[in-house]
């Protein structure tokens, strides 16, 4: 008989699967930690890119729509502006997006496998509208949304404009006081006997331009009805808060200094005046629900009412064409020599034949008075006025000018809205020019915080609350331990720039 024997199995087998299962599972574990921490680092980060993008979209509307200019108002419609506001946003916009709220059945079918919640968020760094010397920033956006639109053939024409202007000094004569002079000693002849013993009576033959002078320029041009007379309180706007040291600055100016040294002055200063002329009103072109209606004007001049407003550009277009005139008649042969015919006529007729040279010099200042205000008048119907005139483009004759016809028929009426010439807002253009540019910009942001303030929500609105690039530094936390710091700086006039993430 065989014996059979009995063999028992050994146990290493399950000593070697445990072993096995054991350094799986620890690098299974160690895998979807490695993958929780990464999703955690890589969720912050795009929810962090879509809060700063919803920052970004709350831009103040009405700003928008009046201005083209978009702009954070920290504010958000209240009476205290603080950038504690925009962080509070951002958190609720990342803990929103954080979250599984929304997932349908959340509860049932998912576990939040990052568990994240943002905690603190905090403003580093903030450029506002007014930041900058002057108002640097704003000028920067204005810029920025018209550049595109604006011809480079319009920096030449207003820099040939300017060059004879300048050249020429047409702003700087005072043909009103020349002509003064010039009659005051006409006058002192009046009452003096002559060697015949009569007794010499002067009549100026300009006595009845210089009555309407007197009357006030901005009379002779425009009918008093269509001139607005609205005023405004200036101790609310920007301008007046700088003075005193009330606006809040920020700690960022966009851009680089090296972008604003490649930009050529004159040509920022021109885009930027363009800007103004688009979106100010001005004579002709008013804003009827402003408070102003010649805000161009208000910006030049900077009274407080549109009438004295109008009067500074009508008097200093006034001052310009009557040089240009001037020059334009003593160089004429032709006219200079009817003055002097005319005036020695007079003297004789007077028995004062030495005098004659006055009253040809007082004719032709007289003459050019008429013919100013008929371009001034022009020019404020919406025509062009050659900048120095021609035989052509002459308007009055000399004895329409004495009669006093402002405007009267023409004799030789050359003129009209296809001529070339500046126009009304060509003159603004080259005033805007002469200004001092900080005081420009800083009256363009107090018509613009009128305009908004006139709007409904909009009472307290202040440019110096409104954020035009900001960084943001938020911290993250996971109920699984892991703790982030992020930033991010986002703006409406660049591109995204440096980003800090670091995990611990």
């Amino acid at each position: 008989m065989t014996s059979v024997k009995k063999v028992t199995p050994g146990g290493y087998m399950t000593v070697y699967l445990a072993l096995t299962v054991t350094v799986i599972m620890a690098l299974c574990l160690a895998l979807i930690e490695g993958c929780r921490y990464r999703g955690i680092s890589l969720e912050t980060e795009c929810v962090m890119d879509i809060g700063m993008d919803s920052i970004l979209a709350e831009y103040h509307r009405e700003l928008q729509k009046q201005y083209n200019l978009f702009a954070i108002d920290c504010s958000y419609g209240t009476e205290s502006a603080s950038t504690k506001l925009t962080e509070s946003h951002l958190l609720e916009y990342m803990n929103r997006n954080f979250s599984l709220e929304d997932v349908f059945l959340e509860k049932l079918l998912y576990r939040d496998f990052f568990a994240v919640q943002a905690e603190e968020a905090q403003a580093v760094k903030a450029a506002f509208l007014t930041d900058g010397e002057g108002g640097e920033v704003f000028r920067r956006v204005a810029v920025d949304a018209i550049e595109d639109t604006v011809g480079i053939g319009l920096l030449q024409q207003l820099t040939d404009w300017l060059q004879v202007i300048e050249s020429r000094g047409l702003e700087q004569q005072d043909i009103a006081g020349q002509k003064q002079q010039i009659d005051a000693q006409i006058q002192e002849y009046d009452g003096k006997e002559t060697t015949e013993g009569k007794t010499v009576h002067i009549e100026n033959p300009t006595a009845a331009l210089e009555e309407k002078r007197n009357k006030g320029l901005l009379k002779l041009v425009t009918e008093e009805d269509n001139i607005s007379s609205r005023r405004i309180e200036t101790e609310s706007l920007l301008e007046t808060r700088m003075e005193r040291g009330e606006i809040n600055c920020g700690n960022l100016v966009p851009g680089t200094a090296e972008n604003y040294e490649e930009w050529e002055a004159l040509k920022q200063k021109v885009f930027f005046h363009e800007y103004l002329l688009r979106y100010l009103g001005r004579y002709g072109q008013e804003k009827q629900d402003s408070p102003l209606w010649y805000q161009t004007e208000y910006v030049i001049v900077g009274k407080d009412n549109d009438t004295d407003n109008l009067k500074g550009i009508v008097n200093r277009i006034f001052v310009i064409r009557e040089a240009a005139n001037t020059m334009y008649l003593t160089g004429s042969e032709e006219k200079r020599a009817i003055a002097e015919l005319l005036g020695e006529a007079l003297a004789a007729a007077m028995m004062v034949p030495e005098i004659g040279e006055l009253l040809a010099a007082t004719l032709i200042l007289g003459w050019a008075f008429a013919e100013s205000v008929y371009d001034v008048k022009e020019l404020l119907a919406g025509e062009k006025i050659p900048l120095l005139k021609t035989d052509a483009t002459w308007h009055y004759g000399l004895s329409s000018a004495l009669q006093g016809e402002l405007p009267g028929t023409s004799e030789e009426d050359a003129s009209g809205s296809d001529s070339p010439g500046m126009g009304y807002e060509d003159y603004l253009r080259i005033f805007l020019l002469l200004c001092e540019e900080k005081s420009v910009t800083c009256r363009a942001m107090d018509v613009v915080e009128m305009d908004i303030r006139n709007t409904p929500g909009n009472r307290a609105f202040r440019l110096d609350t409104c954020i035009v690039e900001i960084a943001m530094n938020v911290k993250v936390k996971s109920k699984y331990g892991y703790s982030f710091e992020i930033e991010r700086q986002k703006s409406y006039i660049g591109s995204l720039e440096a980003i800090e993430n670091t995990g611990n």
